[in-house]
C-alpha cells in the first residue's frame, strides 16, 4: 500500500500568507491605486456620513473650547447625510453635490453645542452652541440672552464680560439684520420652524431673503414685491426648521447675530471628543504628519524593501 504524502502544516501557513505576485511594476501600480482608491472612498463615506471633524480656527468658543481643539463629531446623532460634499479636508476647496439628510436620533436643543456647516459658504465648518431653536423666540438684552421670555444661562465655561455693554440706542450695520440693535441689545427675533408661513408683505426683508435662500430659492426682490422662482409672492411656506447659533464668547464671536440662520439639513453633528488635540502646539503637528508620513511609505515602499531583501539572502545562500 502506497504511502500518501501528508502536507506540512507549516506549508500550509505558508500558502495562506503567500503574497500576490505581479508579473510587472505597473500591474503593481495599478493594484495599488485601486486598493487605495476603494480605502479612500470608504473613509470618504465614513467621515461624511457617521463622524465629522473640526479644528476650532478661532476663540469664538473661549473657554469650552479653545483655538486649535480637535474636535470629532457624532452625525448620526442630529441626523446622518449621504454624502454631500467632495473637499480638501480642511480647506474651502470643494463642491457640493445632490444629497438626503436621515432621520436624526434627537435635533438641537437650546445649550447644545452643534457643528455645521457655514451657511455662507458650506465648505467651511462651525461650531457654536444652539440657543434659539425651531419656533422660539430669542433676545438679548444687557448681554443677557432670553429665550421665550426665560434668562438663558452662561455656560459654566463661557468667556462673557459684562463691564462693557454697548447702548440699546447704537445700531451695528453688520448685525443681521440690518438695524436690529447691536450684539448686546439684539431686539426680539422669531426662530422659524418647518410649516411656518411667512408673510413676505410684513416681514424684515433681509430676514425674508436669508430664509428663502437657504431653501434654494431664486428670489428677487422689486419696488417691495417679492418674486420667488420667477412667480409674485405674497407669502412663503417655510419647509425645514432654523436655529441660531453663538458663540461661547460672546464679545468676539462671528454668529448668527452677524450672518443669520442655520437651516437644518446643513447641521452636521454632535462633538463628542473636543479636547483630543490642541492644533496650535507645533510637536503634535509633527506627531501627527509624521505618522501620516510612515503610513503612506509603508503602503508604497515596505513590500519592495522586504522583497529586495530576501532575494539578496537568497543569493547569498546559493553556492
Amino acid at each position: 500500500m502506497s504511502e500518501q504524502a501528508v502536507p506540512d502544516r507549516k506549508d500550509k501557513k505558508r500558502s495562506k500568507k503567500a503574497k500576490r505576485t505581479f508579473s510587472s511594476k505597473k500591474e503593481k501600480v495599478i493594484y495599488e491605486i485601486k486598493s487605495w482608491t476603494v480605502i479612500i472612498l470608504a473613509v470618504w463615506v465614513i467621515r461624511s456620513m457617521i463622524f465629522c471633524n473640526y479644528i476650532v480656527p478661532t476663540g469664538s468658543m473661549e473657554n469650552t473650547m479653545m483655538t486649535g481643539t480637535f474636535v470629532i463629531g457624532n452625525q448620526l446623532y442630529y441626523g446622518a447625510q449621504t454624502p454631500h460634499k467632495i473637499a480638501i479636508p480642511f480647506t474651502p476647496i470643494g463642491f457640493t453635490i445632490p444629497h438626503v439628510k436621515l432621520p436624526a436620533i434627537k435635533k438641537p436643543e437650546t445649550g447644545d453645542v452643534v457643528i455645521f456647516e457655514y451657511p455662507q459658504n458650506r465648505m467651511y465648518d462651525y461650531v457654536k452652541r444652539c440657543i434659539g431653536t425651531p419656533g422660539s423666540t430669542l433676545q438679548i438684552k444687557d448681554k443677557r440672552v432670553y429665550v421665550n421670555g426665560v434668562l438663558f444661562e452662561d455656560p459654566p465655561k463661557a468667556n462673557i464680560s459684562y463691564e462693557n455693554i454697548q447702548d440699546a440706542g447704537y445700531v451695528n450695520p453688520y448685525i443681521w439684520p440690518s438695524g436690529h440693535g447691536n450684539k448686546d441689545q439684539y431686539p426680539s427675533l422669531y426662530i422659524p420652524k418647518k410649516g411656518d408661513v411667512l408673510n413676505l408683505d410684513t416681514a424684515d426683508p433681509e430676514y425674508a431673503y436669508n430664509i428663502l435662500k437657504l431653501e434654494g430659492k431664486k428670489v428677487s426682490y422689486q419696488f417691495g414685491n417679492w418674486y420667488i422662482d420667477g412667480v409674485r409672492s405674497r407669502s412663503y411656506k417655510v419647509r425645514q426648521d432654523y436655529y441660531f447659533m453663538m458663540g461661547d464668547n460672546r464679545d468676539n464671536s462671528a454668529d448668527s447675530r452677524f450672518w443669520g440662520l442655520v437651516p437644518y439639513k446643513y447641521i452636521k453633528g454632535k462633538p463628542t471628543s473636543v479636547q483630543f488635540l490642541l492644533w496650535d502646539k507645533t510637536w503634535k503637528k509633527i506627531l501627527v504628519i509624521g505618522g501620516m508620513a510612515l503610513l503612506l511609505f509603508y503602503a508604497f515602499f515596505w513590500d519592495g524593501i522586504r522583497e529586495r531583501r530576501r532575494k539578496k539572502e537568497e543569493s547569498q545562500k546559493t553556492p
